[in-house]
């Protein structure tokens, strides 16, 4: 894992204490920032000091988000009721579970680019 529990603690997030609890949400947070950047946590070690830093953060983000929110891969976006009538949007697809700062922090980091990459 990229980020561990100490690593997580010493950054300032949230925590409930449970140190089985922050391992799984950082280990489904890593998971799912590999997704949305295209494989970028399997390459860390070959990235730029800055991206490190980026997904590091990321990836406390992601997790801080599980254990305040819980694990709805399937988040209702918009819920409206005006008498009998009643509306559900569900967001569907993987950014959806993105949390805002984590993907704001890789948005900015450029870690969420979606071009072609040469090398």
């Amino acid at each position: 894992m990229i980020v561990d529990s100490r690593y997580y603690n010493n950054s300032g997030f949230e925590n409930t204490g449970e140190v089985q609890a922050l391992e799984r949400a950082l280990a489904r947070a890593e998971r799912l920032i590999d997704l949305v950047t295209f494989g970028k946590c399997r390459e860390f070690g070959s990235l730029p000091e800055a991206a490190q830093n980026s997904l590091k953060y990321a990836i406390c983000a992601q997790a801080e988000r599980y254990l305040i929110h819980g694990y709805d891969d399937d988040a209702i976006d918009c819920k409206v009721k005006i008498g009998d009538f009643s509306y559900e949007s569900r967001s569907g697809g993987v950014l959806s579970s993105l949390s805002s700062v984590a993907a704001a922090t890789l948005k900015l980091s450029g870690l969420l680019y979606t071009g072609t990459e040469v090398r």
